[in-house]
């Protein structure tokens, strides 16, 4: 067995790799054989293939959209949690997609009925006047920074299975929870046999 390398940067999208090799969006490679099989485990390559190569319109991510001054980012899942074969991002890179977010903005598919909800409001900077209200200030709590408020860092996909339920909040209970957030919050229009084979291929993992 090799082992994968790893290095701060590799594969980063934004242009971060130290060796300057291009993002590759195939983040997984784990089960590309079985994608001739008849049983359980084409249902797992269908869905490392659906974690590969689907196109995500995205948008409204603070730490990301904004930074690079994109409103709208052609991306993947691999955007994100691009270190090949463990899904992690591979660079220092909080970001918020909206899940800590509460009141009129709490995020489609989850449940954040048992959270506490936090009211902020900023004083000073670009943002001042703005009011945020979520259910975890995120990296706010630790810059006093505005534009840090929800901003949490994306988890290592290895092993995730056995880490339910899922977000740093756990407001999702089910992979599949999650996987009708991502759908929701960026409008991909997965199939249901499309998410049938995330599930399976993230519970592999």
């Amino acid at each position: 067995m090799q082992l994968a390398k790893f290095f701060i940067g590799v594969n980063d999208p934004l242009g971060l790799n130290p060796t300057g090799q291009l993002f590759d969006p195939n983040i997984f490679d784990l089960y590309k054989p079985w994608l001739g099989l008849r049983d359980y485990r084409l249902s797992v390559a269908r869905g490392e293939e659906v974690f590969n190569t689907t196109k995500i319109k995205i948008k409204g991510v603070t730490g990301l959209n904004d930074v690079l001054n994109q409103p709208v980012i052609d991306g993947f899942c691999g955007t994100c949690h691009d270190t090949p074969n463990v899904g992690n991002h591979s660079v220092k890179a909080p970001l918020n997609i909206g899940i800590a977010n509460a009141g009129h903005d709490a995020p489609p598919a989850l449940d954040i009925s048992a959270l506490p909800v936090f009211t902020l409001e900023c004083f000073a900077g670009p943002l001042k006047g703005k009011t945020f209200s979520v259910t975890d200030p995120g990296r706010g709590l630790i810059t006093g920074k505005c534009a840090d408020i929800g901003k949490v860092k994306g988890p290592i996909l290895r092993g995730l299975g056995a880490r339910a339920p899922y977000f740093h909040n756990g407001s999702a209970a089910t992979l599949l929870d999650a996987v009708n957030f991502y759908d929701q919050r960026f409008n991909i229009g997965f199939t249901d046999q499309q998410k049938t084979d995330l599930v399976n291929f993230l519970n592999t993992l």
